[in-house]
């Protein structure tokens, strides 16, 4: 091999892994696939034992609404991913850093959002509460 045939083949290498990069880290992550059960009496889930409570686990927030629903949905703001909170007084979902807010299955009211926050399903059965999606 000559050595600008060499110096070539280095440089078109050298760009597909910068243009790789930097496309892979323009990527939206997507939520988390998760199933996992929390116990309402452990100390780390009594949030979820008033209404208007909320609770992070697993990359999930969890929160009881005002009606005694239990919902979940992905815990990152899909605009920058701050983690989100619950505010029940507006049964809703919102990103302190840039105000975006998201209704209680995750869709998106308000940005700079544009994509939803995944929504997980719950199941409930005493005291165990199962989050999976």
């Amino acid at each position: 091999m000559e050595r600008k045939d060499f110096l070539k083949a280095l440089g078109l290498s050298a760009g597909a892994v910068v243009i790789g990069s930097c496309l892979g880290g323009c990527a939206k992550s997507s939520a988390p696939a998760v199933d996992f059960t929390i116990d309402l009496t452990q100390p780390q889930y009594a949030a979820l034992n008033n209404a208007g409570g909320y609770v992070y686990s697993n990359g999930v927030i969890i929160a009881k609404t005002t009606t005694g629903q239990i919902i979940a949905v992905s815990q990152a703001c899909t605009h920058e991913g701050q983690s989100v909170t619950y505010q029940s007084n507006n049964n809703q979902f919102y990103c302190s850093r840039h105000g975006a807010t998201f209704n209680s299955a995750g869709a998106v009211t308000r940005g700079p959002a544009s994509t939803a926050l995944k929504q997980y399903t719950v199941t409930v059965s005493g005291n165990s509460v199962r989050i999976s999606g």
